[in-house]
């Protein structure tokens, strides 16, 4: 059933390897979306923007920006604080905009209890083997650190159904997973049944 549009929140993950910023980056020139900023506390890496990749808050900033209720979600990542403000989500929405949020397999768990209307999109590649073989021609990753994304590989796949749609990023085929992520939008967009898309109350 269609009807007239309404925004959209689109939350994607996949495993490590799978080309998520390639395809995202690819996707923001087809697409006005706003891709929703996480919050940091740790200090800026080399060739990193404040406000693009992350929004950059010292602890104490960072602290009492959680006291004061504006994050979605926030967690002790690595030993520093990381988290989605909420305004990253509304502004855009009440803007009539839709939102992207690019997360991992914890985060999209506990965005499914915390959105309501959002859609959910794994974005993997045409095998298990083929993602082993991207992760393996990277040669940055130790035997050790190859095991634990590997894991992290078969726990994304293994939450495949509990996602609206499972896209595929093959090697090479960069713009077909783009395509598909466009006809996703379009159709969500104006689906009325699709519950109103925000922050559960």
């Amino acid at each position: 059933m269609s009807g007239e549009a309404h925004p959209l929140i689109l939350v994607l993950h996949g495993p490590s390897g799978v080309g998520k910023d390639t395809v995202i980056a690819r996707l923001r020139e087809r697409v006005a979306i706003h891709r929703a900023t996480s919050s940091n506390s740790r200090l800026k890496r080399a060739g990193e923007r404040d406000g693009v990749d992350y929004h950059f808050l010292d602890r104490e900033a960072f602290q009492r920006k959680i006291e004061a209720g504006e994050f979605l979600e926030h967690a002790i990542v690595y030993g520093d604080l990381k988290g989605l403000e909420r305004r990253e989500l509304d502004e855009p929405l009440e803007r009539g905009g839709d939102v992207l949020i690019r997360t991992d397999l914890q985060g999209a768990r506990r965005l499914r209890e915390l959105l309501a209307g959002a859609v959910f999109v794994l974005l993997t590649a045409e095998s298990r083997e083929a993602l082993q073989e991207r992760l393996r021609a990277r040669e940055s990753e130790s035997a050790e650190s190859l095991a634990v994304r590997l894991a992290e590989v078969d726990a994304e796949l293994a939450d495949a159904p509990n996602n609206d749609y499972i896209v595929i990023n093959g090697q090479g085929a960069v713009e077909g997973a783009v395509d598909e992520l466009v006809r996703i939008i379009e159709r969500e967009r104006c689906n009325a049944d699709r519950q109103r898309a925000g922050v559960r109350s």
